[in-house]
């Protein structure tokens, strides 16, 4: 069982993939969200236009404004211990395994996410990229702090999160 450490007041970040049933809080793989930077502010396609040379100016086709897909990247928090019992293993091997198990739930397609602590998320969402920003590993426990990076290929529509029945649904 991963570690998760006791933070009061915590929000969970939730993810759903098409293969989910319902969502799942990242803790589940041992990853505490440091940071959520959902954008406030959307920028939005340019317009289709065309440039008449024998005309002034452009002509717009601004009736259907679309906003622009966009990526936002999290930070998460993840500590281990060494594993005992009948499959022993060092802290970092641990660690090792959570962020691989976590990487592989996300990278075969799309999903939703949902962010608690600002209450907003997205659907239509893809894995980037992570990166390691910081690592500490000792013989008796290993930490690294780990920035995903999500693009958001769905900007417009808002999505909810449904505790009674543990789904991210469109609203």
């Amino acid at each position: 069982m991963p570690y998760v450490p006791t933070i009061s007041n915590y929000k969970p970040f939730y993810i759903q993939t098409a293969a989910d049933a319902t969502a799942w809080d990242t803790t589940t793989y041992g990853l505490v969200a440091q940071t959520q930077p959902f954008p406030d502010n959307y920028e939005v396609k340019d317009p289709y236009k065309n440039d008449w040379f024998d005309e002034n100016g452009d002509d717009e086709y601004v009736a259907a404004m679309r906003r622009k897909a966009f990526e936002i990247t999290v930070k998460f928090y993840v500590k281990t211990y060494p594993a005992t019992g009948s499959s022993p293993a060092s802290a970092i091997q641990v660690l090792n395994s959570q962020v691989a198990s976590f990487r592989g739930k996300l990278i075969p397609g799309e999903f939703k996410i949902w962010d608690s602590w600002q209450s907003k998320g997205f659907q239509k969402v893809r894995f980037v990229k992570d990166e390691v920003e910081m690592r500490e590993v000792e013989d008796d426990y290993a930490w690294v702090i780990i920035a995903v990076t999500f693009k958001v290929n769905d900007p417009s529509t808002a999505v909810t999160y449904n505790s009674i029945n543990q789904t991210i649904t469109s609203a």
